[in-house]
């Protein structure tokens, strides 16, 4: 009994899809394509991680750093997180993405100050994922807004 090889072809890719940005935009708008194209894939659940850092991290400031008012802060800017992810989930994305936008520029405003002048892991950490947020938000208000930028497309 002899076994004869055969060529086989390459299995098909399994759910994986080439993208491409439109370049029918500027630059800056091609740029953001992508975020604005994973925000429409996984939203609301970025909001709902951030709501739970920010309680994460309420509780970390208020039971190691012994300071209520940074607790509070976090506290509130939790609850707003977790509202915006709530109205995105209910249908009303305009009004989600413009309070996460508020919410991230609010933590930023916080927090940036405080890791510029401690240095501390909670500062910082804080820090990168308003700013992350921030970017996002922002990208995806205007894109309720006017349509901009594109998103992505299969190739």
């Amino acid at each position: 009994m002899s076994s004869s090889k055969t060529s086989q072809s390459p299995p098909p890719s399994q759910g994986r899809t080439e993208m491409e940005i439109p370049r029918d935009q500027s630059a800056i708008k091609q740029a953001a394509s992508p975020v604005a194209t994973l925000s429409s894939h996984v939203d609301p659940y970025p909001h709902y991680i951030m709501s739970g850092a920010c309680a994460g991290g309420g509780l970390y400031a208020y039971n190691t750093m012994r300071n209520p008012r940074v607790a509070a802060l976090a506290g509130g800017f939790s609850l707003a997180y977790l509202f915006a992810g709530r109205l995105l989930a209910t249908g009303h994305p305009q009004l989600g993405y413009d309070i996460g936008t508020i919410t991230s520029i609010g933590l930023l405003a916080t927090a940036v100050p405080a890791a510029r002048a401690t240095g501390d892991a909670y500062s910082v950490a804080m820090s990168a994922l308003g700013g992350i947020s921030g970017v996002a938000n922002v990208i995806k208000s205007y894109q309720q807004r006017t349509g901009l930028p594109h998103e992505m497309h299969e190739k």
